[in-house]
């Protein structure tokens, strides 16, 4: 009795599974022969489209990464730029597969919209950045203060809970894109403007005069930022959350865009021979080919890489890692064992 019970239930899940397997998005991703992912078009570094209609930045090239894990080629992927209020209404209706647009990762959002995050593969907080002549230099001289603040995100309300558990006042200037917001902070209609430091930085350095300009130190909230697609494809989902474990892990153990291909022929390291498809199955396993981490690596990079050449070392922009350096360099990113 027992046996036949186990075996009933075995098939029942059996049947749950190849059904779930059946409606996966990567199955349809994979038969339309294109990934969609909606982004931002302003932001240099982030997601900027050009004069010659080229995409680039870290949201971007983490569209171009999944495309090269699916379809073995990063160009496999037609971008839409989408705004702070089109982001979540854009993705629900299946207009895109990913929401790469810098999305703000907290607890109402991962249990009530229907979304699943990958990673968070940005740590950063929520800071401030005034105008020097205010001579402010922390926020307990902002009581009062106008702030200018992006429509649509979960600024506005961290800014709200900061100044009420301090028991200060503010009043925010709502914009409705990023552009929108710095043109009316550098026009001086706010005292200050509120972001992730990073994307501060950022603008500061495109500023006329930046040294005008202040970023306080401390943030008054936590900002871990990560891609996000709709519940339902566990394993879309799960294909996506393991390519950016796997571009930490290829930055753990050394494997970069110029040695990926040596690595493949020559490595003797179990867990590289693993991450990059020499040993095992784990790619076909996840319905792409086994070698889908080397064509990751050869679009953007390791980790490391995909940072630097949108943000930092390499880059323009300069950013700092901060938590975004590995676990073992004093930053936060690290990632599960690669068995």
């Amino acid at each position: 009795m027992r046996l036949r019970l186990f075996s009933t239930v075995a098939a029942v899940v059996g049947l749950c599974a190849s059904g779930a397997m059946a409606a996966d998005l990567l199955d349809e991703i994979k038969a339309r022969g294109e990934l969609t992912c909606g982004t931002m078009d302003y932001m240099a570094g982030i997601g900027f489209l050009d004069d010659q209609g080229k995409w680039s930045g870290f949201d971007v090239d983490f569209c171009k990464a999944a495309s090269a894990a699916i379809f073995g080629t990063p160009d496999k992927v037609k971008f839409t730029a989408v705004t702070g209020a089109q982001k979540f209404p854009v993705l629900a209706s299946g207009e895109v597969d990913i929401l790469s647009r810098s999305v703000t990762a907290t607890i109402s959002r991962d249990t009530t919209l229907g979304f699943s995050y990958i990673g968070p593969n940005m740590m950063t907080g929520q800071g401030l950045m005034v105008h020097k002549s205010t001579s402010a230099t922390d926020y307990d001289q902002m009581d009062g203060a106008t702030i200018c603040v992006l429509a649509g995100t979960v600024t506005e309300r961290y800014l709200a809970d900061y100044f009420t558990s301090n028991k200060m006042s503010f009043t925010p200037v709502a914009a409705e894109n990023s552009d929108q917001m710095f043109a009316m902070y550098f026009d001086n209609r706010c005292d200050a403007v509120t972001m992730e430091p990073p994307y501060l930085a950022i603008r500061r350095q495109k500023a006329e005069n930046p040294d005008d300009h202040v970023i306080f130190e401390d943030v008054i909230a936590k900002s871990y930022e990560a891609p996000m697609i709709r519940e339902g494809s566990p394993r879309f989902y799960k294909l996506l959350q393991w390519m950016h474990f796997g571009m930490v892990t290829a930055e753990e153990l050394g494997v970069t865009k110029a040695n990926v291909d040596e690595m493949v022929a020559n490595s003797t390291d179990p867990r590289v021979q693993r991450l990059l498809g020499v040993e095992g199955t784990i790619g076909q396993d996840m319905g792409v080919s086994n070698d889908w981490m080397v064509n990751v690596i050869k679009a953007v990079g390791n980790y490391g890489e995909f940072y630097d050449n949108n943000l930092g070392a390499n880059s323009p922009l300069k950013v700092p890692r901060g938590l975004n350096a590995l676990l073992r360099d004093g930053g936060a990113m690290t990632a599960p064992g690669w068995q």
